[in-house]
């Protein structure tokens, strides 16, 4: 019997978006960027695979 190889989704895309969030956010400062990109890169990081 073979090993099941379990994919995960390329979250690295997401994960850019949410650091350019977060450093565009320290530079203009504003919170509410900030804020967006650390909750975007938690629920990507938190999210659910799709095999279970």
């Amino acid at each position: 019997m073979s090993p099941t190889t379990t994919r995960r989704p390329k979250t690295w895309p997401l994960h850019l978006i949410a650091l350019a969030l977060v450093i565009a956010g320290l530079l203009v400062p504003h919170a509410l960027l900030v804020a967006t990109g650390l909750l975007l890169a938690g629920s990507v990081a938190l999210r659910p695979r799709a095999g279970r």
